[in-house]
């Protein structure tokens, strides 16, 4: 019976220090990225990261990015089928085209991230921060409109970049 109390002492304590060990890994992680607090938070919420190791973490990001752009080219379908106005049509045209790329580009990071091409991983994942800005770009020609996207947009752009900082540490490994 002491031999299992001590057992189960020395299975908890060994569990703790795996946790903090991989809790240690998101903050070390995420501390050389471009947004400390953004990484963190999201790869926290994420249940896969408990047991990812750097690239998977980095993997993770990819497909939050990912969840994003597809969550906006969908807005902007929605809002193709609501607008009425010529000009406001063709800016968020340009907007499914590029978001439907954006798409694209990160579904190609993510597999050159699997194959442990960084250097794709990250090119394409930059292709996709400029894909949303020429969406963005599309409403500041004239006649200027505004964009109904610019929050996700910026959001996408700015979660983007976090996640190339962690493509660019495993390309630097």
């Amino acid at each position: 019976m002491n031999s299992m109390k001590i057992s189960l002492v020395m299975f908890f304590i060994t569990l703790s220090f795996v946790n903090l060990s991989l809790g240690d890994l998101i903050e070390d992680v995420c501390r050389k990225s471009s947004d400390y607090k953004l990484c963190v938070e999201s790869l926290r919420a994420d249940p896969n990261s408990s047991s990812a190791d750097q690239k998977g973490l980095t993997r993770i990001m990819l497909q939050l990015s990912l969840a994003k752009a597809k969550n906006i080219y969908n807005e902007v379908i929605i809002l193709l089928q609501q607008t009425k106005e010529a000009v406001l049509k063709q800016c968020l045209q340009i907007c499914k085209d590029n978001y439907d790329e954006a798409v694209d580009d990160i579904t190609s990071s993510i597999e050159y991230l699997d194959a442990n091409e960084f250097f794709f991983a990250g090119s394409f994942a930059v292709d996709a921060t400029d894909d949303s800005s020429s969406c963005e770009d599309s409403f500041t020609e004239p006649p200027i409109r505004k964009s109904p996207l610019k929050p996700k947009s910026d959001d996408f752009l700015h979660f983007v970049e976090a996640t190339i900082s962690l493509i660019n540490l495993l390309r630097n490994s």
